[in-house]
């Protein structure tokens, strides 16, 4: 496959807009689907934050406010798919939660995107990982190089995939705009086949925090071949929406 011969699928992003520290308004998420569909995003999960310790906009908000957005879209040439979603942060409630349907898996499948605080125990991430799979969710670990707990040790990156976790990593890390360290983790994970998912996480309309995903393709096409950067942007996300084991 040569450049551009496949669109991306993004899963993990912030542009539902007034919903957490992402798009602010309607302006700015429209702004930001512009970009993405510049980028060659075609499909989108919409994951706003979910923590335990703030008001969050519930999953039915969520699913009113797509159709919110794809109706004023709609009014533009930008023919991007949105999906539903969350991004969770984990607590011990998360497993009651999602099986209560109070929490968004993506797309309605069995995954689930997890992120922790960055400094987290490496045992509570494991464990709690752990729990959720065990109750029959897939997790994806979300912006993996973040935790130092874990990323500085592919063989504990390896054991959470080992336990049925799936591993997704921010296109800005790879290319470098948040710094050196991020970016050699990152690239080591991808070099060692150790990740599922690469995603913008995108929060803004422009500079690094944009949903930017050419550079990094073309990044991915250039060190790790064209069969993975397939899988990572567009193949692996096909599984969440038929929602199957990848």
């Amino acid at each position: 496959m040569g450049e551009n011969m496949f669109s991306y699928t993004d899963i993990h992003c912030h542009i539902l807009p007034g919903v957490d520290d992402g798009a602010r308004d309607l302006a700015e998420s429209i702004a930001m689907l512009k970009l993405a569909y510049r980028e060659n995003i075609h499909k989108i999960i919409l994951t706003p934050h979910q923590k335990p310790d703030r008001k969050c906009v519930s999953v039915s908000g969520i699913h009113k406010r797509i159709e919110l957005l794809s109706e004023e879209l709609s009014r533009f040439p930008v023919d991007i798919r949105l999906y539903p979603g969350g991004e969770l942060l984990y607590s011990h409630e998360l497993t009651g939660q999602l099986e209560e349907g109070i929490l968004p898996t993506l797309a309605g499948s069995r995954y689930a995107l997890v992120e922790f605080l960055p400094d987290e125990n490496w045992s509570y991430i494991r464990d709690g990982l752990y729990h959720l799979s065990g109750n029959g969710y897939w997790p994806i670990v979300a912006h993996v190089e973040r935790y130092a707990q874990v990323a500085a040790k592919p063989e504990r990156v390896q054991e959470l995939i080992d336990m049925g976790c799936r591993i997704q990593v921010n296109a800005g890390s790879l290319t470098g705009d948040w710094g050196f360290g991020l970016k050699r983790i990152a690239a080591r994970l991808i070099r060692d086949r150790l990740v599922h998912f690469v995603a913008t996480d995108a929060h803004r309309g422009s500079g690094r925090r944009s949903p930017q995903m050419e550079k990094c393709a073309l990044w991915l096409k250039k060190k790790a071949g064209d069969e993975y950067a397939w899988e990572l942007l567009h193949e692996n996300a096909e599984a969440i929406f038929a929602n199957e084991e990848i």
